[in-house]
């Protein structure tokens, strides 16, 4: 099954570090819980639906983590200056989003930055205003905050701030490995792709303006 890359790191350590039986025995609980989470999210339907699921369980396990002190904040933004990789589903549940609530988007710039390749040079630059993701406000929050992708909610930091924005600095991201689970598990369900954030919610937005497709459900949004 397909992981996450934080979730491949940490299977590596353990295995390196632990016996070969207690590795087992983790790996083999590790599987279980992907099992699990994609049978939940198979029972859902594919795109918005499927991705607000996904969201909702990891956003509990950030609750549950909540003791564990982050230096996150509105207005920080950094973290949305980086090549983030959003699922389709995510991508969907976005461009729904931006349609239904008339959010104001530069479709020019959102063109722009999906043409680039992965792992663009560009995006070593850090956080400048060429690499602003298009939905970065004007108040350095997110426009669409209540459907932000399921990376950015589990994205956080304990380091201070001003490391994220620091080039060369080294931030130190929050690990809830849960997390990294259920969004593997996402990530290994049906027609669910994976790619840059502006090139899956560009072609999102062509796919439902062409298809005039409706809000999946009246729960969304």
């Amino acid at each position: 099954m397909k992981k996450t890359p934080q979730l491949r790191n940490l299977l590596f350590s353990y295995e390196t570090t632990l016996s070969e039986e207690e590795f087992q025995s983790f790996e083999r609980e590790v599987n279980r819980l992907l099992n699990h989470y994609s049978e939940i999210l198979n029972s859902y339907r594919a795109g918005a639906e499927r991705a607000q699921v996904a969201q909702a369980l990891i956003d509990e396990q950030v609750e549950m983590n909540s003791h564990i002190k982050t230096s996150c904040q509105k207005g920080c933004g950094a973290c949305c200056h980086l090549e983030v990789e959003i699922t389709e589903d995510d991508a969907d549940l976005l461009a729904y989003s931006i349609r239904n609530q008339n959010l104001v988007i530069d479709e020019k710039r959102l063109q722009e930055l999906a043409q680039r390749t992965r792992l663009d040079k560009k995006w070593s630059e850090g956080a400048v205003s060429s690499n602003r993701c298009i939905l970065l406000g004007a108040d350095n929050a997110c426009s669409n905050y209540a459907n932000r992708p399921s990376v950015c909610r589990k994205h956080s930091v304990t380091t201070p701030a001003a490391n994220c924005s620091t080039l060369g600095a080294s931030p130190v991201p929050l690990l809830i490995p849960m997390n990294e689970i259920i969004l593997s598990a996402a990530l290994n369900q049906p027609g669910n792709g994976f790619g840059s954030l502006p090139k899956m919610l560009e072609a999102a937005l062509i796919r439902i303006r062409e298809a005039g497709s409706p809000v999946e459900s009246a729960d969304l949004f």
